[in-house]
């Protein structure tokens, strides 16, 4: 019996080789391997039946001797139960290998499947990794892991990635990967969990298909915490090569965020958790902790991009902290980031936050530049987008700026100031009730931060309505009582509204105290002292000659209520103290429209007419990108009136009115003055100061409760 099994054996392993080299020379099916590997399988059942009842040899088949066969010789046939019990074994064998087969064939089927999905996915959401600390106080690494993750797939070409935020936020409402991918619209997520325990991490990944559920991938690492870089790029290098069809070799696809220091990068981690919260409390925090990563580690290139972030953010101006003076948070980024680019040149962060810099040097050209280079180093980096949306603006490219914001939030559609700025192109595009709803839809995702807040109180104010400005304004104070931005937007309808008395007695604070002071002249106008604000001006004046905005701020405080003739003066006189792209700042199309005023004023109609037309022009490009400031009809009006067309003017004042326009000083705008005898003009000045009025009186309301 055992010569047959070993002559089986022996076989079986002869064909299986057989099978194996045609397979890796020849086209075949990958079934043919599984399906003759069960067929010898099922087989060999059958073998050891035959070979118990038969000899098999060079001389032929016979029928094995019976054990006792000195005592009973004669062989006898095989029975009728002996072949049924052949068949019941071939049967059973058969059936066997028959279910097997079909499991592979599934098996087999099923893959392909994925395989086949998986290498057109083109796109894909790295997940909030799951802390399993028994304490769960590693969130920082679970969200700093997904987050770095992030950047790495980004810089892969023809790949989507959407970022980190989104998905952070999504998960955070409880919903399921599968889920979350679908939200966000990619053909696949990246889940996974971290812990950390004495300098050993254990991460687990794993890869899903959003369309069928499917896991396409999973893995699990245990590697001490210093090596956590190798693990991100081993990660993002198998992802690019299972969803790209592609074959990156190891180290091809390194991390551009590493450090030597393990609790540099931990401190980073901290840094970048509170970077997140976005509040100027929080970024204050996250400043600290990118510093506490960089005398870690003075060599840590994402810590120096980390804190040159962080500074710009808290820059004064609009969408941020407004705690740093705009020029030295400017050049103390622009330190960091040049420190940054020595260490990693192709790190894409380090340019979209140096384009971020010239933005607020006003370098727009310098801005794009490197926002351009930013997106062609990671073209899924949606802050990139976001940055160079502000740009464009700036530079009154609105459809190219449009196509900037659009793509920004295709990456990160939950990106809160993605949102807030599309709240407030669509306020400025008269869209009010869906700019409502985004910035009320803003309160809900992020209950604790004020872009809601401060949305709302633009578009209350672009609308005239100056106490609902002050409601919300105030509530986004409350949460945030040390951003300075905040502070103008709170005291500046109260000072609309003349409510002096209210300001003044806000001092509590550095910040408030802060915008009382950049509103002082308009209190003392208020107050109906006039020469304490003359006296006040020329005091400015001495102190800086050579600075054209004081001279123009002073010019129009006598342009309004004094001497025209030193308000000519002043108003012309510095203005090559000024680079060229800030003579024509829109929606006002300022200092140009007032410097057009006082050269017709003078006699210099040629050179007025040359200022007139250009804001003209200005005006008729935002006028074709469908935008609806009421700056821009209020413009018209004055445009009309230097024209000495009166009806045209009265008809723009109007619409400008109609749209919200509800400044105090426009009775006073000698711009205006040709119209001071028109009946319609005189009605739409009380209609002003009818509302104004109103609304002083429900807003004193606020402050009385």
């Amino acid at each position: 019996m055992a010569k047959p099994l070993l002559a089986y054996v022996g076989f079986a392993w002869l064909i299986l080789q057989v099978v194996s080299v045609l397979g890796s020379v020849m086209v075949v099916s990958p079934l043919v391997g599984p399906a003759t590997f069960l067929l010898l399988a099922c087989g060999f059942p059958v073998a050891i039946y035959l070979a118990w009842h038969f000899d098999f040899s060079f001389d032929g088949i016979s029928r094995t001797p019976s054990l006792d066969q000195e005592n009973n010789p004669t062989i006898k046939p095989l029975g009728w139960l002996n072949w049924a019990a052949l068949c019941s074994v071939v049967l059973i064998s058969g059936f066997v290998g028959v279910q097997y087969f079909d499991s592979i064939k599934y098996e087999l089927q099923a893959t392909q499947k994925d395989l086949a999905t998986v290498k057109l996915a083109d796109s894909i959401a790295v997940l909030p990794f799951t802390d399993q600390s028994p304490e769960q106080n590693q969130s920082y690494l679970a969200l700093g892991l997904a987050e770095e993750i992030t950047s790495l797939l980004g810089r892969s070409e023809g790949f989507t990635v959407s970022a980190s935020r989104s998905s952070q936020i999504l998960a955070e409402k409880g919903l399921t990967p599968v889920d979350i991918g679908r939200r966000l619209e990619v053909k696949t997520v990246l889940t996974g969990s971290v812990r950390a325990q004495d300098r050993r991490l254990k991460i687990r990944v794993e890869l899903l298909d959003t369309e069928t559920g499917h896991a396409l991938w999973t893995e699990t690492f245990l590697r001490e915490l210093k090596d956590i870089f190798a693990v991100e790029s081993e990660i993002g290098r198998a992802i690019v090569n299972l969803l790209q069809d592609k074959y990156l070799e190891a180290g091809s696809f390194n991390s551009l965020a590493s450090t030597n220091s393990t609790d540099a990068y931990v401190m980073y981690l901290k840094g970048r958790e509170q970077y997140r919260k976005q509040t100027t409390e929080s970024m204050k925090k996250a400043r600290q902790f990118f510093e506490q990563a960089l005398a870690l580690d003075p060599e840590y290139a994402k810590a120096y991009v980390g804190l040159a972030d962080t500074l710009v953010l808290l820059a004064e101006g609009e969408l941020r902290f407004g705690v740093i003076q705009t020029d030295i948070a400017a050049a103390l980024a622009q330190q960091n980031i040049d420190k940054a680019l020595v260490r990693q040149p192709e790190m894409a962060e380090a340019y979209a936050v140096k384009g971020y810099i010239s933005f607020m040097q006003n370098k727009f050209d310098d801005a794009i530049e490197d926002y351009n280079k930013a997106i062609q180093l990671n073209p899924s980096l949606a802050i990139a987008y976001m940055w160079k949306y502000l740009t464009l603006n700036s530079l009154q490219r609105f459809n190219e700026s449009f196509s900037a914001l659009e793509k920004s939030l295709e990456l990160d559609p939950l990106f809160l100031t993605g949102a807030y700025n599309w709240g407030f192109e669509l306020t400025y595009l008269g869209r009010i009730e869906e700019a409502e709803k985004v910035f009320k839809q803003l309160k809900t995702d992020f209950p604790d931060s004020t872009f809601s807040y401060q949305g709302l109180a633009d578009m209350y104010f672009s609308q005239g309505d100056f106490v609902g400005a002050i409601r919300e304004s105030q509530k986004a104070m409350q949460l945030s009582p040390d951003n300075q931005e905040l502070a103008y937007k709170f005291i500046g309808p109260l000072i609309q509204l003349g409510l002096t008395d209210i300001v003044k007695g806000m001092t509590g604070s550095p910040v408030l105290s802060n915008a009382i002071e950049h509103y002082f002249e308009n209190i003392l106008i208020f107050e109906n002292k006039i020469e304490t604000l003359f006296d006040r001006m020329k005091f400015k004046l001495d102190a800086n000659p050579d600075d054209y905005w004081v001279h123009f701020e002073a010019g129009w405080y006598q342009a309004m209520f004094g001497d025209n003739q030193l308000a000519y003066s002043l108003l012309t006189e510095k203005i090559n103290l000024i680079d060229q792209s800030e003579v024509y700042l829109m929606p006002h199309c300022s200092p140009a429209i007032e410097i057009a005023w006082a050269l017709l004023e003078l006699g210099s109609e040629t050179e007025a007419i040359s200022f007139i037309l250009h804001c003209k022009k200005l005006l008729d490009e935002q006028l074709q990108s469908s935008i609806s400031y009421f700056e821009l009809d209020y413009l018209t009006a004055r445009i009309f009136a230097m024209q000495a067309e009166p009806q045209k003017a009265i008809q723009a004042l109007s619409k400008a009115i109609d749209n919200g326009w509800r400044e105090w000083w426009t009775k006073h705008d000698p711009l205006l003055q040709n119209l001071s005898q028109e009946a319609e003009f005189k009605k739409l000045i009380q209609f002003i100061d009818n509302d104004l009025a109103r609304q002083r009186i429900e807003a004193a309301v606020l402050f009385a409760e």
